[in-house]
């Protein structure tokens, strides 16, 4: 393997570790399959479940029976599409805005809290270089 190959992999598992470290410490109030689906919604505003199946990656059916938990929470809500009667839309409740502000709130203090032993100059190396990695045209 060589240096940048093991620097690489070396900066991979440390964001692994900052991502689990965070998700210990910031315990949802829905299990993570179900959060993926609040955050694809969230992030949309209105969304069809075929649309949530391709941003998370999971089945159409497990969608739906996920969306139909989250709906029997209260934290979805699913519409008919006036323009397109064979689609449902699908859109957060208050209570689904506010839990997923709140989560994303704690894990923000989270890892500010994680971050904060570094010195400035080290954050902000770290954010630029972060922010290139979520620029990648990969993740299109």
């Amino acid at each position: 393997m060589s240096r940048s190959e093991g620097g690489t992999a070396e900066v991979a598992e440390g964001l692994v570790r900052l991502w689990e470290c965070i998700d210990r410490r910031v315990a949802p109030a829905v299990p993570p399959a179900q959060f993926r689906v609040l955050r694809v919604v969230g992030t949309a505003g209105v969304v069809t479940s075929t649309k949530i199946a391709e941003a998370t990656g999971a089945m159409p059916s497990s969608i739906s029976r996920l969306i139909g938990r989250l709906q029997g929470a209260g934290l979805l809500v699913k519409e008919e599409n006036c323009s397109n009667r064979r689609e449902t839309l699908i859109r957060l409740t208050a209570d689904g805005q506010e839990l997923l502000r709140e989560v994303e709130e704690q894990r923000l203090d989270e890892l500010r809290l994680l971050l904060k032993p570094l010195s400035l100059r080290g954050r902000q190396a770290l954010l630029r270089g972060l922010i290139s990695f979520n620029q990648s045209p990969l993740w299109d």
